[in-house]
């Protein structure tokens, strides 16, 4: 009895399962199939550039709009050193002490400076009127080349005598005048006994340098 049941149940799968070649006339090819198709490493990679260059166009953009249209509006503009006063001068500091020399102009510029002789013409010959005058022409650039006495003429006013004729002469003389006008008788043409030679400044005292 044990052995029957042994052969039913051995020879169960044959009927129900049956043989291969019962499914015979069953087509497994006509089965549709979906097949997904391959993606190639080109397109991976220029996916990956793509991405990279959003990236970076977006950093340029963040970077444009956060920073000054003038970077060297803040920081190239000139500022003073630290520690730096601006000078400031005082009253103490601008205020000259007055010299006792006697006062001198600026020597023309023109090349009519020319020596001269200076004739104390005072009427009483005050004395070191010569010298006084002289030095101050000479302070004013003004070479002095002789200091003399003369009271032959007696002139109203301190003059400036030039050679007539010689126009390196009158040119000097004129300068001069210009440049000290306290010789109130002007550039005069010399005259016949007047002493000295060349360029010459009589002075009457009127001018006391």
């Amino acid at each position: 009895m044990g052995r029957h049941r042994e052969d039913a149940v051995s020879g169960a799968p044959d009927e129900e399962l049956g043989r291969p070649d019962q499914f015979g006339d069953y087509d497994t090819d006509s089965t549709p199939r979906i097949v997904a198709s391959p993606v190639s490493r080109r397109q991976v990679g220029l996916a990956v550039v793509v991405a990279l260059l959003g990236i970076v166009l977006l950093v340029v953009g963040i970077i444009t709009l956060i920073t000054p249209d003038d970077p060297s509006s803040a920081s190239g503009q000139d500022t003073p050193a630290a520690g730096a006063a601006p000078s400031v001068t005082t009253g103490a500091a601008a205020t000259t002490t007055p010299s006792t020399a006697p006062t001198t102009s600026a020597a023309p510029q023109s090349p009519a400076v020319l020596p001269v002789t200076v004739l104390n013409n005072s009427p009483d010959q005050a004395a070191g009127l010569a010298t006084r005058v002289a030095a101050a022409l000479e302070a004013g650039g003004w070479p002095i080349v002789e200091l003399l006495n003369y009271d032959q003429t007696q002139l109203t006013a301190s003059t400036v005598f030039f050679t007539p004729g010689n126009a390196a002469e009158e040119a000097a003389a004129q300068a001069l005048v210009i440049q000290f006008p306290e010789i109130s008788g002007g550039a005069q043409p010399r005259f016949e006994g007047l002493a000295g030679t060349g360029l010459t400044v009589a002075a009457v005292g009127d001018w006391l340098p």
